[in-house]
């Protein structure tokens, strides 16, 4: 049995490249996912904070094909990540709204409530000989436990997330409590890709979301959330009404990630592990499996340990495909290249290796020859690669 894992596609996304548009990208993955038995879609294949819902599905089209050709008999699981958080919504509240409609029993419902869902209906109409299952927040194989990974943006000290975590919620529940459930955690994430969702909804979305989020930067203490949250929710609405009521700001080729990932590009891996070996801490999965597989920092890794006393659990990371570079200096980007570079998958063979994770580094090869060429006497300037495109230029792809 041979699994292929592939995450944070961020399809539709205004804030970088989403590489699986293009077909010479999906060619680069088109062997892995033909020798694939089972594919797990591992959070963010769509990128709905940051593009209106009809254009993500628009640019998955060429991704879809491709699944379509190459999962026949197959198996095809889909879990939610942070920026695609809004379909589990739609999800559970599909299903309370048929339990009213019908007066009927959630095991009477089941079946019909899944068949007339439109996500799940849109990946049948589209992959009609592929198994598909939908799995949140965890799905396993074997020996190994997967889950996007975005519960660790609540264990970044002084993260939006972390703050609602630590303070907002738990005093307005009446207590702290020492363990974050899954139900903590998806309290300090719901709000925040709910609000991104429906801001990016908006016709001037992409503005709307660069006013919000640059004011946003400006609020220095989400602990008003805790101590007033009454006020604190007003001040916060009428500061929204304000900015999308503003003119149009200059679009940027970069989104400030505060809200949706607290780990931006170029920025060490240990920070992120250490955050992720939290949350598996708290909610048991490290006992549960010894190799861990997550997502959403962007950041390829290998069977990583967060200590060299303790062999077990290791960590593996998908990485993405999307290009998102920062383009201010050399150094930065050169950090990118180390830390940051799409392209990558994780292989999970049951019969290579005792079933133990594997990185696969698909565009390798690009980030070499770059990394050749900064070395180089005539370095090029970040500033004449923001997109990936200008990287296959460059390199004579």
């Amino acid at each position: 049995m041979r699994s292929l894992v592939i995450s944070d596609m961020h399809l539709g996304a205004w804030t970088g490249d989403d590489l699986l548009a293009y077909r010479w990208a999906r060619e680069a993955l088109r062997p892995e996912l033909e020798r694939a038995d089972e594919v797990v879609l591992l959070g963010d294949f769509l990128d709905l904070l940051f593009s209106r819902i009809e254009q993500a599905f628009e640019r998955a089209h060429g991704l879809v094909d491709l699944l379509a050709q190459t999962l026949a008999g197959k198996r095809l699981v889909w879990l939610a990540g942070n920026h695609d958080h809004h379909i589990l919504v739609r999800r559970l509240e599909s299903l309370v709204e048929l339990q009213i409609a019908t007066g009927e029993a959630f095991e009477e419902l089941h079946e019909r409530w899944r068949a007339g869902f439109f996500f799940e209906a849109f990946l049948k109409r589209r992959l009609p000989d592929t198994e598909i299952e939908v799995a949140y927040p965890t799905y396993r194989i074997g020996e190994v436990l997967l889950s996007h990974g975005h519960y660790l943006d609540g264990e970044v000290s002084g993260s939006v997330p972390n703050r609602l975590l630590q303070g907002g919620f738990w005093r307005l529940a009446g207590g702290h409590t020492p363990n974050p459930t899954i139900q903590d955690y998806e309290a300090a994430l719901v709000p925040l890709t709910e609000l991104l969702f429906v801001t990016a909804q908006l016709p001037t979305g992409a503005g709307a979301e660069q006013r919000i989020q640059a004011e946003l930067r400006h609020l220095a203490s989400l602990a008003a959330l805790a101590a007033a949250p009454g006020r604190y929710a007003a001040r916060v609405g009428h500061r929204l009404v304000e900015w999308l009521r503003s003119g149009p700001a200059q679009r940027s080729q970069i989104a400030e990630h505060g809200l949706a990932r607290v780990v931006g590009p170029g920025a060490s891996v240990l920070a992120s592990v250490r955050a992720y070996a939290r949350v598996c801490g708290h909610l048991g999965w490290a006992d549960e499996a010894s190799c861990l597989v997550f997502a959403h920092t962007h950041q390829p890794l290998d069977g990583v340990m967060v200590s060299e006393t303790s062999a077990r659990p290791r960590y593996w990371n998908t990485g993405s495909w999307i290009y998102e570079p920062p383009t201010h200096s050399i150094s930065e980007y050169l950090d990118y290249l180390d830390h940051n570079w799409p392209g990558s998958a994780v292989v999970i063979d049951s019969e290579d290796n005792g079933g133990e994770p594997r990185l696969l580094e698909l565009l390798a090869s690009d980030r070499s020859a770059l990394q050749a060429r900064f070395r180089s006497p005539d370095p090029p300037s970040p500033v004449h690669l923001p997109r990936y495109e200008d990287v296959r230029r460059l390199l004579h792809r």
